[in-house]
């Protein structure tokens, strides 16, 4: 950031802290009503033995939050870079896991391409940090992003809301509810559609010139309930979601460059001659049955869902040159079906959930690179899962100290059948493994008073191996990875101070992993694969603190520091990089926020994000310093009415959020929007 950006970064957040100082009414923020779900039972989120973060809908929407990339902004060691990176995890290559699972209602999302997942009509999201494995079906070793929606109910209600902004942005979101049959059977629909004509340009004659990184992207939602007892709930959801942008945000550099003498606006005109994008279209339902016995809940989970990711790539990004028509590009179909069924208690005192857990995955891959010789890799891997999962929390002394057991024991089993040409048939590998696992997770927390808990915790954290899908050559053994494993240390606090205007959390957390999943690219075929390294670790500290100073201001703050480091490992080439720090994992993530709101309806928000340094490669060559964004919106709601405005990265920083010795990828660049919204 230049100088005349760190001057006016500084005197914006000044006044607005300046006013804050002058404040003097406070008002509470009562943590007793924060009620959440994520632990499969209904708990205050005091009471949770975990990192976890809850959003209300009035902070995702005072914060802007479109999607789940721009949620992530918001955690503590959470970073979303194309994919994502938990605590030092990150995705799974070869698995095409990410180490979070995303949960709409229910539904899981867990592909590395799908974490700009569109979200809307959301009624809060608890993002619990840490595995999940006792209390979920699907298996999750970071941890989860429960997003829980809005359910309609005997009053019909609903919105509608455009946006207009920088690059020709235009979004139209919508939804309305209410009964069909009152107090029996209601239905919910919303929806968003956007799109931008993006800021590079491509001269290359035919291609799509000035709309060369055009984004569109629709989400359609639609929610059933039907309840004909006071014991019976049976609700069905169903969506559909497309995600298109086309284009780059960065381009091809020359090897040996330097990646930080470029920045973002060197890539706007663009020449290259093959058509690049990325697109996710999916559609997901799901039938949740719950019957209420009185002391037992009996809850049925049946979910379905079909992922299409796909990408295309000009090989060299450019035009006139020996690659000229070289591209290469992958083709992914998942379709996936899961059972779910499970027992929780309705006591106050010994809470605990159990459950059992089918999924049945089937992928259908094609990935293939057009040069001088044509290469395809053509795939079929089907997964099948079945887990054994529970959690009890049994309280003691007066319900002021409480112990937590949790377990989870299942199998995995994954065979592949997959198919290579280099113009003719080359390679063949039609294999099946099994992993099995047993997860324990033990927690106690203890209750100082009234406003403040404490607790200590030990989780195991698991993923599947797998095989790699583009193979040319070598064994089952050499095309195959192993599970990766992780044994998870948390001590945290977190509580109410000062009548119950402050909130706070904080934690220190240490994870030992073992058999880290790495993927590296072969120099001389430029084909990727995945392996096991050895042993790594992450130790690190979470803050999260949120002030109300009065009626009409609020600070919120977070904080995530950690090293997350390599402690056995000799990679592919005979490189010794034990204590190398594990590629796209910040060094630091630090989040602050200011919040104002007028009974005469005026409101706003400045947010100031900074993100330390990270390296983009298991050598740490390849790196990008620290950088800060900043985010405000302003707005005046009057009868049903809001308009608003609001501006992205208002410094109009330029940073990288991928890069390698030939290429750069930069974050989004300043953004400009109007809104307006109407509720009924």
């Amino acid at each position: 950031m230049n100088k005349l950006k760190r001057i006016s970064l500084s005197i914006v957040t000044s006044l607005l802290l300046g006013n804050l100082l002058y404040a003097q009414d406070t008002q509470t923020l009562d943590l007793d009503s924060v009620t959440v779900t994520a632990n499969k039972m209904e708990e205050d989120i005091k009471d949770i033995p975990q990192s976890i973060t809850v959003m209300t809908d009035v902070e995702i929407e005072e914060r802007g939050i479109k999607d789940v990339s721009e949620l992530i902004e918001y955690i503590p060691n959470l970073s979303s870079t194309g994919t994502v990176n938990f605590r030092g995890l990150n995705y799974s290559a070869f698995t095409n896991t990410s180490p979070m699972t995303i949960y709409v209602d229910g539904v899981p999302y867990t592909h590395m391409w799908g974490f700009d997942k569109t979200i809307s009509n959301i009624l809060r999201v608890e993002v619990l940090r840490g595995p999940q494995g006792s209390i979920y079906g699907k298996d999750s070793m970071g941890g989860v992003i429960n997003i829980v929606t809005k359910e309609p109910s005997n009053i019909v209600e609903g919105s509608v809301k455009a946006e207009y902004g920088t690059d020709n942005y235009q979004e139209a979101v919508f939804d309305i509810s209410g009964p069909l049959i009152n107090n029996k059977l209601y239905l919910g629909v919303n929806g968003v559609y956007s799109q931008s004509d993006g800021w590079v340009t491509n001269h290359y004659p035919g291609s799509r010139g000035d709309n060369a990184n055009e984004e569109e992207r629709y989400l359609v939602n639609a929610k059933l309930i039907y309840n004909p007892t006071d014991d019976l709930s049976i609700k069905f959801n169903a969506s559909e979601e497309s995600d298109t942008r086309y284009g780059r945000e960065g381009g091809i550099i020359p090897s040996g460059t330097d990646i930080h003498s470029y920045e973002r606006d060197d890539f706007k005109d663009a020449l290259y001659d093959q058509d690049t994008y990325r697109k996710r279209k999916s559609d997901a339902q799901a039938l949740h049955i719950d019957y209420d016995f009185g002391d037992i809940t009996f809850s049925s989970l049946t979910t379905h869902k079909k992922t299409e990711p796909s990408a295309y790539y000009d090989s060299d990004g450019s035009y006139g040159t020996a690659k000229d028509g070289f591209h290469y590009f992958m083709e992914f179909e998942t379709k996936n079906i899961a059972q779910e069924f499970r027992l929780s208690s309705n006591s106050d005192r010994l809470r605990w959930v159990a459950g059992l857990y089918y999924e049945n995955e089937e992928n259908d891959i094609i990935v293939a690179t057009r040069t001088a010789m044509n290469y395809d890799a053509i795939s079929e891997i089907e997964s099948d899962t079945m887990a054994a999962f529970g959690q009890v929390v049994i309280p003691f002394l007066d319900d002021s100290l409480e112990l937590t057991l949790g377990g989870r024991l299942q199998r995995i089993k994954k065979d592949i059948d997959l198919e290579t040409y280099l113009g003719a048939p080359l390679y063949t590998l039609d294999e099946d493994k099994t992993w099995d696992a047993f997860l324990p997770k033990i927690a106690l927390s203890y209750k100082i008073n009234s406003d403040l808990n404490t607790y200590f915790s030990i989780t195991r954290g698991y993923l599947a191996g797998g095989f790699n899908y583009n193979a040319s050559a070598g064994t089952t053994e050499t095309n195959s990875f192993d599970a990766q494993e992780s044994t998870n240390y948390e001590l945290g606090i977190r509580g109410n101070l000062l009548d119950n205007s402050l909130y706070f959390s904080a934690a220190i957390f240490y994870m030992d992993i073992e058999d880290l999943q790495v993927w590296s690219i072969d120099p001389y075929t430029d084909v990727r694969s995945t392996s096991n390294a050895g042993a790594a670790h992450s130790l690190g500290i979470e803050i999260e603190l949120g002030y109300a100073v009065n009626d009409n201001w609020k600070i919120d703050t977070s904080l995530g520091l950690i090293e997350a480091k390599h402690d056995d490992y000799i990679n592919a080439d005979g490189t010794d990089l034990n204590d190398k720090k594990i590629q796209d994992t910040p060094s630091y993530t630090a989040n602050i926020g200011v919040s104002y709101f007028n009974p005469n309806g005026f409101y706003g928000r400045l947010n100031i994000r900074n993100q330390g340094k990270m390296y983009f490669d298991e050598t740490n060559t390849v790196y990008e310093n620290s950088y800060t964004v900043a985010n405000i919106r302003v707005g005046y709601l009057f009868d049903d009415w809001d308009i608003y405005a609001y501006a992205k990265n208002i410094t109009d920083e330029s940073y990288l959020t991928g890069a390698s010795q030939t290429s750069v990828t930069f974050g989004e660049g300043r953004f400009v929007g109007i809104g307006v919204g109407y509720s009924f």
